[in-house]
């Protein structure tokens, strides 16, 4: 199942884990989501917290979210995990 969002004029296909990633982080706008957090949203307790499985799909959204000269809106936090950055939306 693909879902889609919009940035700009564009209309992006999102896959549902991206999806659920990109919800959890505008749920929560500014505020860093630990890598954990993001791996309880969006996965099984198959995963482990060792995992990189969380900052593999980050890369896949931030290509897709890409627009024109504006990077994607979600920003590492190091050593902490990721924030969705509301200034970033358009």
């Amino acid at each position: 199942m693909t879902h889609r969002v919009s940035r700009g004029d564009r209309q992006i296909e999102l896959s549902a884990k991206e999806f659920l990633l990109l919800a959890a982080l505008m749920r929560h706008p500014e505020a860093v989501l630990t890598r954990q957090q993001l791996l309880d949203h969006a996965w099984d307790s198959e995963y482990e917290a060792r995992s990189n499985v969380v900052d593999v799909y980050i890369g896949y959204l931030r290509r897709k979210l890409r627009h024109g000269e504006r990077g994607a809106p979600i920003v590492t936090v190091r050593t902490v995990g990721y924030r969705f950055d509301a200034d970033a939306r358009t």
